[in-house]
């Protein structure tokens, strides 16, 4: 009886003759699966009522998903390498898409954020290329000067410079989570690179001292904050979405309520095809769902750590990690927003949530990472040689 669970398992942890990691494949392709799902049964109601056909959202998904699947193949064929010697035009050029998003009646303006290009029916989130760009930055700069990021004024202050310029840009569309996001990635990213922890304590301090003041010049900021800290204070108002979650998780209990028998997304629970699909989740497949996505998401995490471990050149290890990084923070931001444990930021569930522009630089970015990991088919039968045996090559 054991020996076709050997076989599988032998089987999954090779690498086809492309060397690809067939397991980080495969968790992303049951993700995305698992969101299919997830979005019809979440969007049909909305779908149904703003056009006509509870199957319009899930199409207009299917179709930024045949986009990304072809990103996801182009990002797999380019040697992971050129992105360094690319980096320079490429922060040239999203620094032109977010000026230019900015402009009235060129970016797309939806609920008083201008997020957005319109590209013939689609529409172009700079920021999901915002993301890739600025960790292809970081990785190159500690590849290029390893060692510097030890001295603040010569190593960290340089990046934070250009991070600043960068961010100021989003937080002008607004975008507060990402924001947080791609600096929380890049902090991270400089403190493996070889910065000081004293550093970065202090370049933590200040961001907390920038995102303070950034809450309390806007009103919208700090009712999230009050609504976080208090949602059944004001349930049919500011702490209403919040709310909703909760009644969300908790009419699932262990099995939930059955797929595509969610009360909640019936108009309560605002967002539930997007930022809140998890809570949907939650309520239709129960406990047992929330833990099968947990568990995909985590195998997912530790394909793209063991990528970064095993890859011989410093570009791709800090590459490697940057993009990892970022998916980790931003599954568990979203995770933590969903249960009431952060202020709503914004930020979708990675393959889940409904999103084209999201989806798009998701699989990109998985696409980037499964390059990095390529390996020669000699080097299968090693599952995890580490950095030791990764030095050991060289």
């Amino acid at each position: 009886m054991i020996k076709p669970f050997q076989f599988l398992y032998r089987k999954l942890l090779e690498h086809d003759d492309q060397g690809y990691d067939l397991i980080l494949l495969g968790s992303m392709a049951l993700l995305v699966l698992g969101g299919l799902m997830m979005i019809y049964s979440a969007s049909s109601p909305v779908s149904d009522r703003l056009h006509g056909s509870s199957l319009y959202l899930l199409r207009h998904h299917l179709v930024h998903l045949g986009l990304g699947l072809v990103g996801l193949w182009v990002a797999m064929r380019i040697p992971y390498q050129r992105w360094q010697q690319w980096a320079p035009y490429l922060l040239v050029g999203v620094f032109a898409l977010l000026i230019v998003v900015l402009i009235p009646g060129i970016g797309y303006q939806v609920g008083g954020a201008r997020r957005w290009l319109r590209l013939g029916a689609l529409n172009f989130q700079p920021t999901e290329l915002l993301k890739l760009v600025m960790i292809v930055y970081v990785a190159s700069y500690l590849n290029r000067k390893p060692g510097m990021v030890a001295q603040f004024f010569r190593g960290v202050l340089p990046n934070f410079a250009v991070m600043g310029v960068f961010l100021a840009l989003v937080i002008l569309q607004p975008d507060f989570g990402t924001v947080v996001l791609i600096a929380m990635t890049l902090l991270l990213m400089i403190f493996v690179g070889g910065a000081k922890p004293g550093h970065i304590l202090a370049s933590l301090a200040g961001f907390g001292v920038i995102g303070a003041w950034l809450v309390a010049s806007q009103s919208y900021r700090l009712r999230r904050i009050f609504a976080f800290l208090d949602p059944w204070g004001d349930p049919l108002n500011t702490g209403f979405q919040i709310v909703q979650s909760y009644l969300a998780f908790g009419n699932g209990g262990v099995f939930g309520v059955g797929l595509g028998d969610s009360r909640q997304k019936l108009f309560f629970l605002p967002d539930a095809h997007t930022d809140f699909i998890f809570s949907i989740v939650g309520e239709e497949l129960g406990l047992i769902g929330v833990l099968a996505a947990m568990v995909l998401f985590a195998i997912f995490l530790w394909r793209g750590y063991r990528i970064c471990l095993t890859t011989e050149d410093d570009f791709g290890r800090y590459l490697a990690y940057g993009i990892t990084t970022l998916f980790t923070l931003q599954i568990l931001l979203n995770l933590a927003v969903v249960m009431g444990m952060m202020p709503t930021k914004g930020l979708p569930l990675p393959f889940i949530s409904y999103g084209g522009s999201s989806l798009l630089g998701t699989l990109f970015m998985t696409g980037v990472l499964l390059n990095i990991g390529r390996r020669p088919k000699r080097w299968a039968a090693t599952d995890a040689p580490g950095l030791a045996g990764a030095a050991a090559r060289r």
